[in-house]
């Protein structure tokens, strides 16, 4: 457990950070949050990115914010510097409305900054690939980054039952994403990534920036009979990277094996994220 963790304006041990039944992010789900992690020499990775799309997010369901992103930026710097380790660290913040007896938010919404060295996933997950479950699902606000889990959270432990990793999510007129992170797949010869209804994922969108490929990708929806006939299919996220997907529902995904696209992509997104290019 790290030491120094932020609260409410102060760097406190974690065994004193108390959230109140009655704040409305624990009492209603009124809050939103956003992750990231550290590289080499403990940078933030897309710190900036990180903080306008929270402040979006907060936006996007009428949870106000009274800091500027610059404090909110000097806090979470402050709460790395109080976990300084060897270890790369991953960053979770979270804003809720605050104490309310209501409906109505608080006067001061709450604010937590958490620090955890980064996970260590399954080797086998990035050379094997790893499976998903296919889910017909809307998700409230998708372009907000909000504490509502509760259906990823019964697909994902679905998924555990049988190997899996986690649901995409699908609608009868196109795939939207996973419950943690966004979907590329190759059609027809075509890299593609959802275009609308989804959250704008940073890694998402820094592949977007950086990929140099005989094909490059193309922001455009497609649908689930697509997806099917995909070759290859990928995940990205910013704690578990670029994820290969290898079956859906328990049935292959093209070969069944982890493809070129996916492997070039794996291999230009470690080398961007070990750089000094961002």
């Amino acid at each position: 457990m790290a030491g120094q963790q932020f609260f409410n304006g102060s760097l406190v041990p974690e065994e004193q950070i108390v959230i109140s039944p009655r704040d409305v992010g624990f009492a209603r789900g009124f809050a939103v949050f956003d992750f990231l992690k550290t590289y080499p020499h403990h940078r933030p990775f897309k710190l900036k990115e990180h903080i306008d799309r929270l402040f979006n997010s907060a936006e996007a369901i009428s949870l106000q914010m009274p800091w500027s992103k610059e404090q909110v930026t000097e806090w979470v710097m402050q709460t790395l510097a109080a976990n300084e380790s060897a270890d790369e660290k991953f960053i979770k913040i979270f804003v809720s409305g605050g104490i309310s007896n209501s409906m109505m938010p608080g006067e001061k919404p709450t604010i937590v900054i958490l620090v955890d060295p980064v996970a260590k996933y399954p080797p086998e997950w990035y050379t094997e690939g790893t499976g998903v479950l296919l889910d017909k699902h809307d998700r409230y606000k998708p372009s907000a980054k909000t504490n509502n889990y509760i259906e990823g959270m019964k697909q994902t432990y679905l998924a555990s039952k049988i190997g899996a990793l986690e649901p995409i999510y699908y609608s009868d007129a196109q795939v939207y994403e996973g419950s943690n992170s966004n979907v590329f797949a190759v059609i027809g010869g075509k890299l593609l990534t959802p275009k609308t209804n989804i959250l704008a994922g940073i890694t998402r969108q820094t592949l977007l920036e950086i990929l140099k490929l005989d094909t490059p990708p193309l922001v455009q929806d497609f649908t689930l009979d697509e997806l099917w006939s995909a070759s290859e299919v990928f995940m990205t996220g910013s704690g578990r990277e670029v994820v290969p997907v290898t079956k859906m529902d328990g049935k292959p995904v093209g070969d069944g094996k982890v493809g070129p696209v996916t492997k070039e992509v794996m291999r230009q997104f470690k080398e961007y994220t070990l750089s000094d290019k961002w």
